[in-house]
C-alpha cells in the first residue's frame, strides 16, 4: 500500500483515540476538579482542536488547501449539497420512527418528537449549533473527502468512493450508525468528486447533523407543523425519490470521468437551484395552509 495511505490511515486510527479516549478522559478529570465547563463548549473546542491536528498534518506534508479541495466553488453546488441534506434528512425522519418503534411499539409522533428533542437541546443556542455543526463539517469533510478520498482516488474511483466511505462508518463507531454513515460517505465522495471541492460537502453534512436542532429554535407552532410535515409518507417517498435519483446521477457522471470538473456539466446544474427553490416554495405553502 502507498505510503503516504499508510500515514494517513495511521493518522485517522490517532484522530481517532483522540475522540473515544482522551476527550471523554479530560472532561471526567475536568469534572473531577471541579472546573465547571458546558458539553457543548467543551465540544467545540475538542472540534477546534482536531482542526488545528488537520492543519499540523498537511502542513508537515505541504498539502495546499487548494489540493484537498478545500476551495470556491459556484453557490449552485452549495445549494446542492443543502438539498441533499434536506432529502436525507426527511428519510432518516422515516427509519428513526422505525427503529423507535421496534423498540417500544409504537410510533413517534410530531408532538413527541418535539417534546424529545426539547429536553435534549435545552440550553443548546443558535449560535453554538451554528459553530459546532460547522466545526464538525470541516474537520470530517477536510479529513475523509479532502486528504483521504483523494489519495484512494489515485488508484482506483470506485474503490476510492467506497473506501471512504467505509473507514467513514468505522469512524463512527456505532452500530447503529454504520450503514447509514457508509451511504453518507459515498454520497459525500460523489458530490465532492463532481463539484470538485469539499465545501458542498461541508454544507451537506452540516444540515444532516443540525437542521433537527436549528428547527427547534423556530415558534413551537412552526416547530410542530414542521415535524408533522417530516413524519408524513408522502415527505419519506419524496426524499428518498429525490435523494436516489441525485445519487445515481452523480454516480453515473463521476464513473465516467475519474477527474471530473464541474465545470463541464451542463444540463444537470441549470437545475439544481431551480430544484432547491421548488421544494423550499412547496414547504412554504405546506407550512401556511396548517398554520391557518
Amino acid at each position: 500500500m502507498d505510503t503516504d495511505i499508510k500515514q494517513t490511515h495511521r493518522f485517522i486510527l490517532y484522530i481517532t483515540i483522540l475522540i473515544m479516549i482522551i476527550f471523554p478522559f479530560t472532561q471526567l478529570i475536568l469534572q473531577e476538579l471541579s472546573l465547571q465547563i458546558s458539553k457543548q463548549l467543551f465540544f467545540f473546542l475538542s472540534k477546534l482542536v482536531i482542526i488545528y491536528v488537520l492543519i499540523l498534518f498537511l502542513k508537515k506534508k505541504k498539502v495546499t488547501l487548494s489540493s484537498i479541495r478545500l476551495k470556491k466553488v459556484h453557490i449552485k453546488y452549495i445549494l446542492l449539497g443543502i438539498l441533499m441534506g434536506i432529502t436525507v434528512h426527511m428519510i432518516t425522519m422515516f427509519f428513526g420512527r422505525i427503529q423507535y418503534y421496534l423498540l417500544t411499539g409504537e410510533w413517534l409522533t410530531a408532538e413527541k418528537i418535539v417534546s424529545t428533542l426539547m429536553e435534549s437541546n435545552e440550553n443548546i443556542s443558535f449560535y453554538s449549533i451554528m459553530m459546532i455543526g460547522f466545526s464538525v463539517a470541516i474537520s470530517e469533510e477536510i479529513l475523509f473527502r479532502g486528504i483521504l478520498l483523494k489519495q484512494y482516488q489515485r488508484m482506483n474511483i470506485k474503490s476510492a468512493i467506497i473506501l471512504s466511505a467505509l473507514i467513514f462508518s468505522i469512524y463512527h463507531m456505532t452500530v447503529g450508525n454504520l450503514v447509514f454513515a457508509f451511504v453518507m460517505g459515498i454520497s459525500f465522495a460523489l458530490l465532492t468528486i463532481y463539484t470538485g471541492s469539499i465545501v458542498p460537502a461541508i454544507f451537506y453534512h452540516f444540515v444532516v447533523n443540525e437542521i433537527m436542532r436549528i428547527i427547534m429554535h423556530f415558534p413551537e407552532k412552526v416547530t410542530e407543523t414542521y415535524f408533522k410535515v417530516m413524519v408524513s409518507p408522502i415527505t419519506t417517498i419524496t426524499g428518498l425519490i429525490l435523494f436516489l435519483s441525485i445519487s445515481t446521477y452523480l454516480f453515473i457522471k463521476v464513473r465516467k470521468n475519474n477527474h471530473f470538473q464541474s465545470e463541464k456539466v451542463k444540463f444537470f446544474d441549470r437545475y439544481i437551484i431551480l430544484l432547491f427553490l421548488m421544494y423550499v416554495i412547496f414547504l412554504i405553502i405546506y407550512f401556511i395552509q396548517v398554520l391557518k
